[in-house]
Order: structure tokens, then C-alpha cells, then sequence
């Protein structure tokens, strides 16, 4: 049997382009002679339609379009497809299985409480399982056992969003799947939708063994052959080392600037450049998605700028071939200063003074960006943002914050990765201490705790669940855990002011979460 899957995205809102594609891709396929068609799970509703599917007309036209696409099918090739509605409009979340232009099967979603044995059906002589990825990993072993002795190919379809702590779980669950039955094909959406990297990585197994497998986070469709006599088998690509795993975040950065920007009709991005490690790591990610021509640096020193900081970005931005323009904004901060001085007079410098010198280069790249029609993308990091390390309309402004679900840390393991050939991002942005250069010799641990012991804290508190006493006995000490839990929950209002951020683990900031009474 010839199994021809489609990788890629597609959105809620855009109904009649999702068909399209479908349709043009179910012809193609059926023109090589593809038995069986197979789009990801949400292909025709697109990923994550989430209260759309309470508006009436959205779930008329969605019944509309799934209607067009199964009367294009022919006789010989049948298209495989997930939908939350039936064709009555009643909402029957079910896959389809269609062709000589009318639904052959409508196989129930499966749950714990029926049989997952209803979604096995005859086609082409085989017993062929279609069901969804998560519902199988929710199989009991011994159930799983008894399936497998009933299925010669197992077709899952997905639409899973890419988490660097949980992709080793993916992949184990999958192989594992795999490993009992004669055939499986994996199919699952890809790119950039609603702050989420959609995973990609489709694969096809005979026998446990991997034969083929489509990119992560990327474009692709393949047709793969049961029967053929010699299935070639393909070395698994998969983050299994930390080296491999940056690597993977790298890409899935890369690939979400560059749907981004498509799904925003825009070409062009603005960095505002310091020389530290943050914007030194999203300007060489920004221009291997958008190309060097379509990519732009500003850099606003102040009298409390070192002369390395502009050294170093200056050399970054010439190390990539990028146009950068250097404007100082002590002129724009005396003027501010003498403006506000019935306000501010008599009163020591501080944090007010600090923080309009961040909304100065705010507004600074703004226009920038504005007068070149293009996106100001955001430098700020997980650790910061999780403390409120950041000045509202300031530093936190941007279209698309590409680190905020990543740790300092992880920041800076994209900076070797960056530099694993040659050195792209200057030395001194990797090894020097982190400062805003708000004030005289600033540095980030003045206001906060040491970047690793924040990320020790977060990642027991938001991925273990664990509380205060908990966490202070994994060596922390329980003042410091207390003082980086509680700047998590004070800063809230930040975070839901600040840019989408693109996700890339299961605790990502943009998200609601609630802290537990008995944590404090």
C-alpha cells in the first residue's frame, strides 16, 4: 500500500487555504498512484481553532469545506483527515476516511472509555489502525499487545507543538508504538502557529525500524511504500545529546522568525544592539531566517555605555553584514531629565531614571522599525522576564520575542553553538558579566540572584510543581527561593504586556499559571 503524507501548517483562519492545499496535494498524490492520502490532525480546521469552534459560522463553513474536499476524491485514492464536526454540523470530533467522494468511515475519537479497535478498518486487504498519537500513548500495555496482534499498518495523526524538555519523551512513546507493529506512519503538523513551533518530524516505520522521516519544524510530504521489497532504513535525526538539542532550539527559532514574518506579510526586522549575550544571539538567528539584506541593528549607547559594549556590537553587526547605525541618547535623556524636572528635582537617581533610558531606546527602535516597515524583535530571556527584569514600553517592546521561553543559560549554549565553526558572535559578549548599563558599573546580579540559581528555582517550581521548603533543600537557600518565587508572582502584569514569545518548552511565561496556596 503507497501512503502519501503531507507536513505542514495550517491555520484556523484560513479555511479555503488549507483545502487548497489539501486538495492540491490529495491530486498529486493520486496522480503517483497513492492508495491512501494522510494530512496531520487540525489539517482542515487548523491547529488549535480553540473558541472558533463556538461561532456558528465558522463551524458552517468548516462543514463546508470538508464536504468540498471529500467530493474531490476519487475511487482509487482515499484522504484521511481529523475534524471536530460531523457534516450535520454537531460537534463529533471523529477522522475520515473518504474517497470516490463520499465518507467511507467515520472512526470515533478515541478515549479510555471505548474501544479503540473501532477505529481499525479493511483497506487494500490490510487492517489499518487510524487513530491519534496521544490516544495511543494512553494504551495500557497489555491492550497494546492484543492491538498489535490485529494491525498490519498504524497510521497517527498529530499536531504537537515542540517542547526541548519533552521531545525525548515524544520520540520514546513513538519508537515504542512502532516497535510492535508491521507498519507505522507518523504525520504531524509543522512551523510556526499562535506562539507555538509545530514539531514536524513525520516518520515512517517497517518493523520498528525507522525508513523515513521528514524535518523538524519544516515543509514536506513524502509517499511510502508497504510493500516495497527493500525499505532502506533511515538513522532517526533526534536531540538526544545537549549539543543536538540546541541545535534543535536554534532551528526551531529560525523557522519560527521565518513563518512569522510570512503569516505578517513582513520581510524586514530591527535588533536593538548592546553587545550583550541576548541581542548578539538573536541577530545571527534573525538574519539566517530573513537574509543579512532584510535585517537591521541599532545601537543607543548612554554616558553609562563602556566603550565595549558598542565595540562589540559593532563587530557582530560586521561579522554578519548587516546596516547598523549607532544614536547616542544622552541628548534624548538630558531633554527628558530637563522636562521632568519639577517632578524629579531634589530626588537621588534611581529606578525611574533608569527605566526611561530603556523606554528612550524603545521608542527609538520603534520608529526605526516603523519607518522601515519591519518588526522589532524582542532580546529579552525566560530568567529576566520571569523576575520582571525588564522596562515596560522600554526594553520589553518588540513584535516577536524570540528568547522569553529560554533561560540565560540556554542563551548562552545558542552562543556556542553559533560560534561552533567560527567565532560570529564576539568573545567578550559570551564571557563578560550581563549588565543594562543603567547606572555607573551595573551588573544583572545587583538586582537579581545568580542567572543559575533563578533557573534552579523556576524549573522545580513551574516543571516540578514543587514549593518553597522543597526546592530550599536542594541547596538554595530558602530566602533566595522565597525572593525569586515571590518576583515571579509580583511581575505577572509584565509578562501579559510583552510580545508573544515563541514556545519552547511546557512552562512557557505567556501562560496563566496559578501559584498553589500552600507554596509561600
Amino acid at each position: 500500500m503507497k501512503i502519501a503524507i503531507l507536513q505542514d501548517t495550517f491555520r484556523p483562519s484560513h479555511l479555503e487555504e488549507n483545502k487548497k492545499r489539501i486538495a492540491a496535494f490529495y491530486k498529486k498524490a493520486s496522480d503517483e498512484d497513492a492508495d491512501m492520502v494522510v494530512v496531520p490532525s487540525e489539517a482542515v480546521c487548523g491547529f488549535e481553532p480553540e473558541d472558533l469552534l463556538d461561532f456558528a459560522d465558522f463551524s458552517d463553513l468548516l462543514t463546508k469545506t470538508q464536504k468540498e474536499l471529500i467530493r474531490g476524491t476519487n475511487p482509487e485514492t482515499a484522504l484521511v483527515f481529523d475534524t471536530p464536526f460531523a457534516l450535520d454540523g454537531s460537534f463529533s470530533p471523529s477522522v475520515i476516511v473518504a474517497y470516490d467522494g463520499c465518507i467511507q468511515h467515520a472512526l470515533p475519537q478515541f478515549n479510555m472509555t471505548e474501544s479503540i479497535e473501532e477505529q481499525i478498518i479493511e483497506f487494500h486487504e490490510e487492517n489499518v489502525l487510524i487513530s491519534f498519537f496521544s490516544s495511543m500513548t494512553s494504551i495500557h500495555i497489555s491492550d497494546a499487545m492484543d492491538l498489535m496482534e490485529m494491525v498490519d499498518t498504524c497510521i497517527l495523526l498529530d499536531a504537537r507543538p515542540y517542547s526541548a524538555d519533552s521531545e525525548e519523551k515524544r520520540h520514546s512513546l513513538l519508537t515504542g508504538i512502532a516497535s510492535g507493529m508491521e507498519n507505522t506512519i507518523y504525520v504531524a503538523q509543522s512551523g510556526f502557529q499562535n506562539g507555538n513551533i509545530l514539531t514536524g518530524a513525520s516518520s515512517c516505520f517497517h518493523r520498528g525500524a525507522l525508513c523515513l522521516q521528514l524535518p523538524y519544524f519544516e515543509k514536506g510530504a513524502a509517499i511510502f511504500d508497504t510493500a516495497a521489497k527493500r525499505l532502506k532504513k533511515q538513522t532517526p535525526v533526534y536531540p538526544d545529546t545537549p549539543e543536538k538539542k540546541t541545535e534543535c532550539i536554534y532551528n526551531a527559532l529560525v523557522q519560527s522568525i521565518k513563518d512569522f514574518f510570512s503569516q505578517c506579510g513582513a520581510r524586514k526586522a530591527v535588533i536593538g544592539l548592546s553587545g550583550g549575550i541576548d541581542s548578539s544571539v538573536v541577530l545571527p538567528i534573525a538574519v539566517e531566517a530573513l537574509g543579512r539584506q532584510n535585517v537591521s541593528g541599532l545601537m543607543m549607547p548612554s554616558q553609562f555605555s563602556s566603550g565595549h559594549s558598542v565595540s562589540d556590537a559593532v563587530k557582530l553587526a560586521e561579522n554578519l553584514q548587516i546596516h547598523y547605525e549607532i544614536i547616542p541618547i544622552e541628548p534624548i535623556y538630558k531633554t527628558f531629565m530637563t522636562q521632568l524636572d519639577p517632578i524629579f528635582r531634589d530626588t537621588a537617581f534611581g529606578l525611574p531614571e533608569e527605566n526611561l533610558q530603556a523606554r528612550i531606546r524603545g521608542t527609538l527602535l520603534m520608529a526605526a522599525a516603523n519607518k522601515q516597515g519591519a518588526i522589532l524583535l524582542n532580546t529579552s530571556n525566560k530568567s529576566e522576564a520571569a523576575c520582571g527584569y525588564g522596562t515596560l514600553y522600554g526594553d520589553l517592546c518588540g513584535g516577536l520575542s524570540v528568547l522569553g521561553d529560554l533561560y540565560k543559560s540556554q542563551v548562552y549554549d545558542l552562543a556556542r553553538h553559533i560560534n561552533r565553526k567560527k567565532e560570529i558572535i564576539p568573545a567578550d559578549c559570551i564571557t563578560k558579566a550581563p549588565s543594562a548599563e543603567l547606572h555607573p558599573g551595573q551588573k544583572d546580579s545587583d538586582s537579581l540572584p545568580e542567572y543559575g540559581t533563578i533557573e534552579k528555582v523556576l524549573r522545580l517550581h513551574l516543571e516540578k510543581k514543587w514549593g518553597e521548603k522543597d526546592i530550599a533543600k536542594e541547596g538554595v537557600d530558602i530566602k533566595t527561593v522565597k525572593r525569586i518565587i515571590d518576583l515571579f508572582y509580583r511581575n505577572a502584569f509584565k509578562r501579559r504586556q510583552t510580545p508573544p514569545i515563541v514556545r519552547l518548552s511546557d512552562t512557557a511565561l505567556d501562560r496563566d499559571i496559578k501559584l498553589p496556596l500552600n507554596c509561600r
